[in-house]
């Protein structure tokens, strides 16, 4: 952009065509208030706090909107400003009920620190004392419009940040508010819970019960990391105090994966699960009864080296949960593959891996999880596909930036699902094919596709084109329970689109249908030769670290382990699930046949009730670890808080395990 010279208080600066005199000023150290602008928000003028003198203007005007422009001669500062700057502020706490003393931002305030700044120790107009709502609904989040200054941060934040645009301004007068959808209370609203309008607001407006008189930051000590909970990566910055998580915000709402979600949020302050602090046995009554963690170990190696020595290697399985991390993965894989010699290893979503791979290979034999595309490229999309997934529900921020695509770039966004979800609602075009009949559908969409589309591509995509030329897209559709008309909307949109992308999730993967798989694939194949760039495609995988477990080598290529478990002679279980919670169905085949079975685990869960020995595991923000994103970007965690004393890491308890087998081994 070219470079422009304007004079601000006396001295020229220099700045770049297209930025506002706000930008120039921040830019170049001059301090301006301000209390509407908000980082990679559109401005709009609101506080009029920013206001400045420009020569040849009448009146004062607001530097966040007002274009800078070559030789223009700028005063920021001077008594007349700095008056007018303290009679806003002065109308801004006599319009509404700032009590600073009992709000819950108080310390962390914009507006109070303001008014420290300007030395606001009284206000020369009567005070209104509006009796306005308290919206407490949403299970993380209170919005007091008592304290609200209308700043419009929040609103911005929700639409052009988030994607959602949940919230707008409601009403008229002094009972203007900020409201969601149609003026509804948070909780009953679109509203994700993402928490982003909270981070955004300068005052104690919108404000989280999790946080609320914990601590200020000042009290309270900052550590960055990433959030490892759904694969996304986010990154974090929580503060703690004493020991206890305060508040975990983003350190950049617009950076990227900077938005967080209610999970990385909020989940981390809430305990809603029962947390396992010491060792358990279960004694000769069927009980399980503490022990010491030294005692607990010894006697899960001598019964594991025992059922070794009596039935081989293979009698001893392992089941891993891919919400563990990295260096705890390769710990649990090295003791039961080396120090046990079991082959008999998997990973609690290894369906799910085995699907993909084997779907995989038969679009492409050398294709495997790379395959796959970063979550950043659903941003720069003007068609989107999602496939038997609720994105804003299982990977809120993969949700928030299809939202965002479909209201920045007017992105056409197709859904295939059978079910109806929130989701649904933010489509262009929604197709519900009949109960078993996706993969047949994804072939139609492909032959529709094909069909409509100029003839060339990939030789990838002439080959899916050969394996379909005998359906016919008329015919199919009753099949399928689509019409035909709209098979070819959807293929008209792909073929369109210079930026298409498949995303497919739960609804896909828990079928564990090899090809589904590559029917989206060669969807995906046949989208990218309608463009110019490479086939893109995204799968919302189950678990937090789901690419670390499957990436290395966890979960078993070949078989099921844990339905397998009778027919592989298992007498032994070690099940590894750190700080993942699961419910019975996750492991229906814990049979009377199967000896031992030792559970490592940070929560009490149904299985328990089935297990010998609980041996107690950190959870994720009491040690750092590695984790894999769902697009395969290997990310590091931070410790946050200490763990519970005598609580060891998943990958030390298993080194001692494995220390004492070796040793028993040797008498």
């Amino acid at each position: 952009m070219k470079e422009i010279t304007l004079t601000i208080n006396g001295k020229q600066v220099k700045g770049r065509e297209g930025d506002t005199v706000l930008d120039i000023c921040q830019i170049n150290g001059i301090d301006l208030p301000t209390l509407c602008h908000y980082k990679g928000l559109s401005d709009v003028g609101a506080c009029r706090l920013c206001v400045v003198e420009i020569e040849r203007e009448r009146r004062p005007v607001p530097a966040c909107t007002y274009p800078a422009r070559d030789g223009l001669v700028i005063q920021t500062h001077n008594e007349k400003l700095e008056k007018y700057r303290r009679l806003i502020l002065e109308l801004m706490f006599t319009e509404r009920n700032h009590l600073c003393a009992q709000c819950v931002a108080s310390g962390d305030c914009e507006l109070q620190s303001l008014a420290y700044k300007y030395q606001m120790d009284n206000a020369r107009y009567p005070y209104s004392w509006p009796a306005l709502p308290v919206d407490s609904v949403n299970d993380y989040l209170v919005i007091d419009h008592n304290r609200c200054i209308l700043c419009g941060r929040c609103i911005r934040t929700c639409d052009e940040i988030v994607g959602m645009h949940t919230l707008d301004f409601g009403n008229r007068g002094w009972k203007d508010t900020v409201v969601a959808d149609l003026n509804q209370p948070l909780g009953n609203s679109s509203c994700i819970s993402c928490g982003a309008c909270f981070q955004a607001c300068p005052t104690g407006a919108i404000f989280s019960k999790t946080s609320a008189y914990k601590g200020k930051p000042e009290e309270c000590q900052k550590v960055s990391s990433i959030c490892p909970i759904c694969g996304v990566g986010c990154q974090i910055e929580a503060l703690v105090k004493d020991n206890r998580l305060v508040k975990i915000d983003s350190p950049d709402l617009i950076d990227k994966r900077g938005i967080l979600c209610h999970k990385g949020r909020f989940a981390p302050l809430y305990k809603n699960n029962k947390r396992i602090d010491t060792a358990l046995v279960r004694n000769g009554r069927g009980k399980l009864e503490s022990r010491p963690l030294s005692e607990a170990i010894d006697i899960t190696a001598k019964k594991l080296a025992e059922l070794k020595a009596r039935y081989g290697d293979n009698s001893i399985a392992g089941i891993a949960s891919s919400q563990a991390s990295n260096e705890s993965l390769k710990a649990f894989k090295e003791f039961i593959t080396v120090t046990i010699g079991s082959e008999l290893i998997d990973t609690l979503d290894g369906d799910i891996y085995r699907a993909i791979i084997q779907g995989t290979k038969t679009y492409q034999a050398t294709a495997g999880l790379n395959i796959e595309t970063s979550l950043e490229e659903i941003l720069k999309a003007d068609c989107i596909l999602v496939v038997g997934a609720n994105p804003l529900k299982s990977h809120p921020i993969a949700g928030s930036y299809i939202a965002r695509a479909a209201r920045q770039n007017k992105a056409k966004l197709i859904v295939i699902d059978q079910t109806q979800n929130a989701f649904v609602y933010h489509s262009t075009l929604w197709l519900k094919p009949k109960e078993g009949k996706e993969a047949l559908a994804l072939n139609i969409l492909t032959k529709a596709t094909i069909d409509k589309g100029p003839k060339k591509g990939s030789a990838q995509a002439k080959k899916t084109a050969a394996s379909l030329k005998d359906i016919n897209v008329k015919q199919g559709s009753e099949q399928a329970g689509i019409g035909a008309d709209d098979f070819l909307e959807a293929a008209e949109m792909l073929i369109k689109a210079q930026h298409s992308i498949i995303i497919y999730g739960e609804g896909i993967l828990q079928q564990r249908n090899p090809g589904l798989i590559t029917a989206l694939l060669n969807l995906a194949a046949v989208s990218e030769s309608q463009s110019s760039g490479k086939p893109k495609i995204i799968s919302l995988k189950p678990k937090g670290n789901s690419r670390g477990a499957w990436d290395m080598g966890v979960a078993n290529p070949s078989q099921s382990i844990i339905k397998n478990l009778t027919k592989n002679g298992v007498k032994a279980l070690y099940i590894l699930l750190a700080d993942d919670y699961i419910d019975s169905a996750e492991l229906p085949h814990l049979r009377k046949e199967i000896e031992f079975i030792v559970v490592q685990s940070s929560y009490f869960s149904p299985p328990m009730s089935k297990v010998n020995v609980v041996l107690p595991s950190p959870i994720w923000t009491e040690v750092g670890g590695k984790y894999s994103t769902l697009d395969g970007v290997v990310k590091s965690t931070s410790r946050l808080i200490k763990p519970p004393d005598g609580i060891k890491t998943d990958s030390e308890i298993l080194r001692d395990i494995a220390k004492h087998i070796k040793n028993s081994n040797r008498k």
